[in-house]
């Protein structure tokens, strides 16, 4: 298999960290978070299509970024459509 080095490049900068005013916030957990601002009621399937990222990637950020309080979701069927905290 062959992998790309832009494509590497591209991969380092979404797990790399950078300052904000909250301290250290991941790159991806702030790409989450401005997505949700703009699309609220997303599902995991498309967050992840949006960032580019693996679905149990976005899941797992989803759920850390809801155990900060930055975000929630409701269940619909077998969906969870998740949106900034306090938005609905």
């Amino acid at each position: 298999m062959i992998i790309r080095a832009d494509r590497l490049n591209w991969q380092s900068k979404l797990t790399a960290r950078f300052d904000s005013e909250d301290g250290h916030l991941d790159i991806i957990e702030n790409k989450i978070v401005h997505s949700l601002g703009e699309r609220p009621g997303s599902s995991i399937g498309e967050i992840a299509k949006e960032l580019r990222v693996n679905r149990s990637t976005a899941s797992k950020y989803l759920h850390v970024l809801r155990a900060k309080r930055k975000v929630n979701f409701r269940q619909v069927g077998p969906v969870k459509l998740w949106s900034l905290e306090g938005i609905r």
